[in-house]
């Protein structure tokens, strides 16, 4: 199968691609690469480089092609890249060649509950509790996959409790550590009506509204560590007047993409 990526400025996408998309009846995948657009195109219906090039027109452009598996998994294999986080983590599927040595790794089986490592609360949740040492139990509060409860188990945190109130994403985390052969305790659990475990750390990657819940269910619990993320950037300084006020402060706070995290620690 025929492969072509078209790597052009942002600015010209939207006047290439009406142009190009009536020339390619399987479509065009747009995606990025610092500060241009890639647009590939698979299948025997691309048409030849001269045609994409008359279709760019005066925008500087780059055209790059390759045959291709016509299997996708191969395809997928072929296209993995291995993404480090705080460099010395890999959150990668379970189908994937595993991570370069001496780094740490988190494998993941599909599934739909929320927590992959791409998104920005949790890759940034990651990279902050990568920087930090273990310091006894851990709760991972609403925890989807599993993916941060499996890192702190593998930084020391012990025990480590996982609660969310989804059951699939309970067995999905339950699976996940069981494949990178973690002890977690995975329970269904809704934070917004039942106090959080005492433990020493946490993290919570949830909605502003469910902090509110979570910070009142903390009082006198006195964690010394905590990471509170899953809202945007114009709702952290009331996620944090919440925490404040059952006595943890906030100690640093990270943007990405739109959203916030919390470091947290006793006032």
């Amino acid at each position: 199968m025929r492969e072509v990526v078209l790597r052009l400025p942002r600015i010209a996408v939207e006047d290439v691609l009406d142009r190009l998309l009536p020339l390619v009846p399987s479509g065009v995948r747009e995606g990025r690469s610092g500060a241009h657009a890639e647009l590939l195109m698979r299948g025997p219906d691309v048409p030849s480089a001269e045609i994409i090039a008359a279709a760019v027109g005066r925008w500087p452009h780059t055209l790059a092609e390759r045959e291709i598996s016509e299997d996708w998994q191969e395809r997928r294999l072929a296209d993995y890249a291995a993404d480090v986080i705080g460099e010395r983590l890999v959150v990668r599927p379970d189908w994937a060649p595993p991570a370069p040595s001496g780094m740490l790794e988190v494998v993941l089986g599909e599934s739909t509950a929320f927590g992959g490592g791409t998104h920005p609360t949790t890759r940034t949740c990651l990279e902050l509790l990568l920087a930090t040492s273990a310091a006894g139990a851990f709760a991972d509060l609403g925890c989807g996959t599993g993916v941060l409860a499996i890192v702190a188990a593998q930084l020391g945190w012990a025990p480590v409790l996982a609660l969310d109130i989804d059951p699939a994403s309970i067995e999905t985390a339950r699976l996940n550590a069981e494949r990178n052969t973690v002890n977690i305790d995975a329970r269904v659990a809704d934070l917004a009506v039942e106090a959080p475990p005492a433990a020493d750390g946490f993290a919570a990657n949830v909605p502003a509204e469910l902090h509110g819940a979570i910070a009142a269910g903390l009082v006198g619990s006195a964690p010394t560590f905590g990471l509170a993320s899953g809202f945007g950037v114009e709702e952290a300084d009331g996620v944090s007047a919440v925490y404040r006020a059952c006595g943890l402060s906030e100690r640093q706070r990270r943007a990405a993409g739109g959203w916030s995290v919390l470091v947290l620690g006793p006032v």
